[in-house]
């Protein structure tokens, strides 16, 4: 839920970047909401849950859904201004650390400070944006559940992993990610695919 402070500041940042309001989009709410719904399905959201994001964004919808349940949350994005934005016009104040790194370099200690995997759920709803998470190394040496969408929309600029089929999405998994849940979203440009499991 949207409390009324987020409000005023979606609004008054959205008047000048169309971005932004692209992030709340009807297939943005669609594909969001199902892997929160399935999340919360599986009731490991408490206040020692801590959740890191991948490919961020905004957090537009995500981190209004799971910042009241949670310890804490790690929003992780490669577009600097994105990160700005989001931290000291968005969700100032909420219980959200924003790192704008490329998550790859971020998880595996490549420049900067090195992730600290205390997390207990990463997600990941930007996985045809990157490289397969089975490439992210430190993925198979932690105990902790994984919520990740990837999609078929070939045609979209910056989608450069895209999957067929959820068969396809399954084989970039790392190799001892368990499933608990799949699912399949369509919408007015294809299908998002939603994996939800354990490491």
């Amino acid at each position: 839920m949207i409390d009324l402070q987020l409000f005023k500041n979606i609004m008054k940042e959205a008047r000048h970047n169309a971005d932004l309001l692209d992030s709340y989009s009807p297939n943005q709410f669609k594909s969001k909401e199902n892997l929160i719904n399935h999340v919360k399905s599986l009731n490991i959201l408490d206040k020692d849950l801590e959740i890191v994001i991948f490919g961020a964004w905004y957090g537009s919808i995500l981190i209004p859904a799971f910042c009241h349940h949670v310890k804490q949350i790690t929003a992780v994005d490669i577009d600097d201004n994105v990160m700005r934005i989001a931290k000291n016009r968005l969700f100032k104040g909420y219980n959200v650390d924003f790192s704008s790194r490329d998550c790859f370099e971020w998880a595996e200690g490549i420049g900067k400070e090195r992730l600290e995997f205390d997390t207990n759920l990463i997600i990941n709803t930007s996985c045809e944006h990157m490289r397969p998470m089975k490439e992210l190394n430190i993925l198979n040496r932690i105990d902790a559940y994984f919520a990740f969408q990837s999609n078929n929309m070939f045609s979209i600029p910056g989608h450069t992993n895209c999957v067929n089929s959820i068969e396809e999405f399954k084989s970039q998994l790392p190799d001892n990610a368990k499933v608990l849940i799949e699912d399949e979203v369509t919408d007015d440009r294809g299908t998002r695919y939603t994996l939800i499991g354990k490491l």
